[in-house]
């Protein structure tokens, strides 16, 4: 079958993200046709989807099945609350349509697994969202996979963003948590970002986690029981050791987004990748506490993966990062995650 002049698109939900959606929006390859949501959602949730099709400058109509009906679509873009993930997705590819998910890909392993069977029982394409576009990144792919430092024998990622999440854990001020905020870990919510870097730019998967996780820096996390730093040591397929450092660690501890640092280690040279990169820093009077300093000059990322996404549509190749290789990630934060209650290394799960 020839593939459409346009693919059309319909987002299901805004309610962790609008940027994935708006990522289509205006792309000479793509028509975003509508937004929808189940009516069951919560009333924030209804108010972000209205905000977000407002934005692309499309209808919003609760009632994914009667949307689907009525706008057609070829892809439908998931970015509702995670625990709903598993539940848009599998919906979508069982009405045919490709999947470009926001992360984390699902709660559970299984959640995943149900992805992946309606995926693939469907003979749809599912792209998770991810950060492998950012040209530090596929440059440093180019390099190991060139051979330019040997074999690799070992990866490390700090992946730390210095957005505040609430009060401080040693405050006394009181704290009205929203009702957006999902109590969810850093590692379950960010662990994709240091995990994909690795997978992409080795190309390897992790076999075995040991983790550990807790609440250093917000009451929020440790009144709940999530983290918000967590470290974990990876054996990766071949022998390759790899580790990674990620959290929140607040807004005054770094004058960028956060350090986002990626260390390649091979048989002949080694690769230290700063991931903002490239970069300008501003400053000036007037900024206010919370601007950035340091600010991107490459902003075209989520474009790429776009970009990307149509040559996959067109030919019926791989996406950037698939449902299998989303829930491997998934699985390996598991497995890190039950390392840091029991103490103990973890297998991480395959799926056959």
């Amino acid at each position: 079958m020839s593939s459409p002049e346009r693919y059309r698109v319909l987002a299901l939900s805004a309610a962790k993200h609008d940027y994935v959606a708006l990522a289509f929006k205006d792309h000479p390859r793509f028509q975003v046709v509508g937004a929808s949501d189940e009516p069951s959602a919560a009333g924030w949730v209804h108010e972000c989807n209205e905000r977000l099709a407002a934005d692309l400058g499309v209808p919003y109509e609760p009632g994914v099945d009667a949307a689907i009906a009525r706008h057609r679509p070829h892809v439908a873009v998931v970015s509702s609350e995670a625990a709903r993930h598993a539940r848009l997705s599998v919906r979508a590819a069982q009405a045919g349509l490709h999947v470009v998910q926001d992360k984390p890909m699902a709660p559970t392993v299984a959640d995943c697994d149900a992805i992946v069977e309606a995926v693939e029982r469907a003979g749809v394409r599912f792209l998770l969202w991810n950060r492998n576009t950012q040209p530090a990144i596929e440059e440093a792919r180019r390099v190991v996979h060139a051979g330019e430092i040997g074999e690799p024998r070992a990866i490390h990622v700090d992946f730390f963003f210095c957005k505040d999440a609430g009060v401080l854990l040693d405050s006394d001020e009181p704290e009205e948590v929203p009702d957006s905020w999902l109590s969810e870990g850093e590692l379950t919510v960010e662990g994709i970002y240091p995990l994909a870097y690795m997978r992409h730019i080795l190309g390897l998967d992790a076999v075995r986690a040991f983790g550990r996780a807790s609440a250093h820096f917000f009451r929020r996390h440790a009144e709940r029981g999530v983290e918000d730093i967590a470290t974990v040591s990876l054996e990766m397929e071949g022998g390759v050791i790899g580790s990674l450092c990620s959290g929140r660690i607040g807004r005054p501890s770094h004058p960028n987004i956060g350090e986002l640092r990626v260390h390649v280690v091979g048989s002949t040279g080694a690769l230290v990748i700063a991931e903002p990169r490239p970069e300008v820093a501003v400053h000036t009077r007037g900024l206010a506490p919370d601007d950035y300093r340091n600010r991107r000059t490459d902003e075209e990322t989520d474009r790429r993966q776009v970009d990307l996404l149509v040559n996959a549509l067109d030919t019926g190749g791989d996406t950037l990062l698939t449902a299998r290789q989303g829930r491997h990630i998934v699985a390996t934060v598991a497995a890190a995650l039950q390392s840091a209650r029991t103490g103990r290394p973890c297998e991480v799960t395959r799926l056959s």
